[in-house]
C-alpha cells in the first residue's frame, strides 16, 4: 500500500510551480485539488513549520485548511517555487524533498532551500501533512535520521 502512497502524493503535491501565482488564482487551484478531496479525511491536519523559528506552529484543518494554509504562508512571498526531487516510502507516511527557490515581497530577497514534506495516511486517507523549511527536519520527522 506504501507504494501506493507514494503515488497519490506524486499526483497531488504541486512541483515546478510558483505556488504564490498557483494559490493565487484562488478558482484554478480549487478546480485542479477538486479531484483530490476524496482522498483526504475531513479532519486533515496541515501544519507548516519553519527551521529558524521555535514558536508556534500554523496549523490548519480540512481541505480548505491546505488552501488557507499556503496562503497564510506565502503571504510574505513574491515567488516560491518548489521543484520535488525525492519521494521517499516510509510505510504510513511519504516524505516528500523538495528544493525551493523564493523571493520575499518585502526587498525581494532571493532564498533557496532544501525543504521536505511528510504527508501521512491512515485507511487510505491522508490524515496528516507537515511542510518543512529544513529537509532534515521532515526526514527526522518521519524516523529516517535521528
Amino acid at each position: 500500500m506504501s507504494q501506493e502512497n507514494v503515488e497519490v502524493v506524486k499526483a497531488i503535491q504541486p512541483t515546478g510551480v510558483d505556488l504564490v501565482e498557483y494559490f493565487r488564482d484562488l478558482p484554478t487551484a480549487i478546480a485542479a485539488g477538486q479531484g483530490a478531496v476524496q482522498l483526504f479525511a475531513d479532519d486533515v491536519e496541515v501544519v507548516f513549520i519553519p527551521a529558524s523559528d521555535p514558536g508556534p506552529r500554523p496549523s490548519f484543518t480540512g481541505v480548505q485548511g491546505i488552501r488557507e494554509g499556503w496562503q497564510d504562508w506565502l503571504a510574505a512571498w513574491e515567488t516560491y517555487r518548489v521543484e520535488n526531487e525525492r519521494y521517499i516510502d516510509a510505510g504510513d507516511e511519504v516524505v516528500v524533498i523538495s528544493q525551493v527557490h523564493a523571493r520575499t515581497s518585502h526587498h525581494a530577497v532571493p532564498m533557496n532551500h532544501r525543504g521536505g514534506a511528510v504527508w501521512t495516511f491512515r485507511d487510505g486517507k491522508i490524515t496528516r501533512v507537515r511542510f518543512f523549511t529544513d529537509e532534515n527536519m521532515a526526514l527526522e520527522a518521519a524516523g529516517l535520521r535521528e
